[in-house]
């Protein structure tokens, strides 16, 4: 009887650990995946790649928005302010509508919300290279109301996904929550339980 008390203590270990695993489960993977974008400075940037041996809080906007977007934006802003440590921690946001969120308007953006560029990237691309980052995370973007100014210009809202991710440092998104309405504290948790 001993002997096999003595033989089954391994697995018995083993079980107990596999069930202590409180790691939260990887919801997209983008570890293999390389995609380039370019930040508000008109630099490359390869996605999540770029940001090697740093946690991403991760969120997607577009800045002609006329509420959402901005209420994401001051969302991430918060939670960047209260994070006591941040020496791992880079706040990315990804616009879906890359053909008028240039570099420079992102870079505008950024400066209205007053985002510290050390801790902020913005990013867009070509159309095709937002559109695989936007499918590769599962968020939805489309034109909901277009109209054309006396003047000929066109202008349009966009229903879209409203979302904010943690990634982890392998480039997996392990949180998510809806980005307009999370507190910033439940955030904050679950980073420093990734951590």
């Amino acid at each position: 009887m001993k002997k096999y008390s003595l033989l089954l203590l391994p697995f018995m270990l083993a079980a107990i650990l596999t069930g202590c695993d409180n790691s939260p489960q990887v919801i997209h993977d983008l570890s293999n995946s390389n995609f380039q974008l370019v930040n508000q400075d008109s630099a490359l940037i390869n996605f999540p790649s770029g940001f090697e041996d740093q946690y991403l809080i991760v969120g997607f906007i577009y800045t002609h928005c006329p509420d959402i977007c901005n209420v994401i934006t001051a969302k991430m802003k918060n939670i960047s302010t209260q994070l006591q440590n941040s020496t791992d921690v880079h706040f990315v946001e990804i616009t879906f509508d890359p053909a008028r969120d240039t570099p420079t308007v992102l870079k505008n953006y950024m400066q209205n919300f007053k985002l510290d560029d050390g801790r902020f990237t913005m990013l867009t691309g070509d159309s095709a290279s937002v559109n695989s980052v936007l499918n590769a995370m599962d968020i939805d973007a489309a034109v909901a109301y277009r109209d054309t100014t006396a003047q000929g210009k066109i202008n349009y809202t966009m229903n879209h996904t409203n979302r904010i991710f943690i990634m982890d440092k392998q480039g997996r998104a392990r949180f998510e929550y809806p980005g307009s309405a999370v507190p910033k504290e439940h955030v904050i948790e679950d980073l420093n339980k990734l951590r």
